[in-house]
């Protein structure tokens, strides 16, 4: 695996632009102008904690991730304010306590769920790209049902959302003139 190379680069240019509640005005699609809030812990998981992880769940995390969990240990990223009140939406990425949890709940899938977006849409490195060397590790689990592979890693992922907004990249080559607008 390549070694992590921006995303701090990436976390601390989306902290510069938070005001003092942490909030941003962001611009959408179709000239939507919405309000959201990003919050970052202000601790990341401690190596051993990261290493405990690991051997328990038999798995050598990404550097880039490994490197966000020991920075950060989690995050909301655009979460929705309405009427002045914090609706949630965005990206919430697992704090490693939050994701010991979610690994019983994912039993049987051959993931480790990282957070998660929007409704039953959630995160996870794929095992078997990781234990093959794959770089391109990220999936999108949704609904308990489908596997998405993004063809990303975590680093690339997160600083792709970050410069769209909360948009749902990973889709627009599906949205075309043809059906845009069905």
């Amino acid at each position: 695996m390549p070694l992590a190379t921006f995303i701090d680069k990436t976390v601390n240019g989306l902290k510069s632009l938070l005001d003092h509640k942490g909030t941003i005005k962001l611009f959408g699609s179709e000239g939507d102008i919405t309000e959201s809030q990003v919050t970052f812990p202000n601790y990341g998981a401690s190596a051993d904690d990261i290493r405990s992880f690991e051997s328990k769940y038999s798995i050598s995390f990404p550097e880039d991730y490994r490197l966000f969990l020991e920075q950060h240990n989690g995050a909301r990223i655009f979460d929705i304010i309405s009427d002045g009140k914090n609706i949630g939406g965005g990206l919430r990425l697992s704090s490693l306590e939050e994701e010991m949890g979610y690994v019983e709940l994912f039993e049987g899938v051959n993931g480790i769920p990282t957070g998660h977006l929007l409704e039953e849409c959630h995160l996870m490195i794929d095992k078997d790209r990781l234990d093959r060397g794959d770089p391109n590790y990220l999936y999108l689990f949704e609904d308990g049902l489908e596997y998405k592979p993004l063809n990303l890693n975590f680093e690339i992922f997160l600083d792709r959302y970050i410069i769209c907004q909360g948009e749902a990249f990973w889709e627009w080559t599906y949205r075309t003139a043809e059906n845009y607008y069905r």
